[in-house]
């Protein structure tokens, strides 16, 4: 076999590995896509220059860690909220990918169980709450939150959203430590907050 065979194997391989990694394919292991957040390449949209650029959140939770990946749009003096994105209607939270959750450890989101793995967050939002939805869907693109992504919903949570006293141009999502050990995932853009928060899950008898 020949070196330009060889290298073009090596470097098909190398991509097949790191799109299973990043989108969640289900026999990679949870530990390798705690690695940085890449682009998922079996999506033409992603050989296109981006304007909502990919971000990472990383942080500990009890004796393990998540990550979370997702796209920030840009608001642009736009209404975002009851406009850009309605009210009543799934939204993937970001651009791009749906947004992506890695946990290698068990947590629990309200009164929903995560073992760990990979999810998509995606909410519903109206005026006074968000729900957030998780799914075990991760291969799908965009805001396509068919009824087969909903059908793959692991657990849901209903959260009030909060009033910011400056708006926020590019949607962000960062983490704060949370009371006894838990950890707060802050979703702000705009004019509005969601917080989520999430606690590490004890032992299964």
């Amino acid at each position: 076999m020949s070196r330009r065979t060889l290298l073009a194997i090596a470097g098909l391989a190398a991509l097949l590995a790191g799109t299973c990694a990043v989108s969640g394919t289900a026999f990679v292991p949870v530990q390798l896509a705690l690695g940085p957040c890449l682009k998922d390449w079996t999506s033409p949209s992603s050989y296109k220059p981006r304007v909502s650029p990919l971000a990472t959140v990383r942080a500990p939770l009890g004796d393990g860690a998540l990550e979370l990946c997702y796209s920030r749009p840009i608001a642009r003096g736009r209404r975002v909220f009851g406009g850009l994105v309605p009210y009543g209607t799934p939204w993937r939270l970001g651009a791009n990918e749906p947004t992506r959750l890695y946990l290698n450890r068990a947590v629990l989101l309200g009164d929903v169980r995560l073992e760990p793995g990979r999810y998509s967050l995606y909410v519903t939002p109206d005026s006074a709450h968000w729900q957030f939805h998780v799914s075990r869907s991760v291969l799908h693109w965009g805001n396509d939150i068919s009824a087969a992504v909903q059908a793959r919903e692991v657990g849901r949570v209903t959260v009030p959203v909060a009033p910011l006293a400056q708006p926020v141009d590019s949607f962000t999502i960062r983490p704060e430590p949370g009371p006894g050990g838990s950890l707060r995932l802050v979703f702000e853009w705009e004019e509005t907050r969601a917080t989520l928060e999430l606690q590490p899950a004890p032992p299964v008898p």
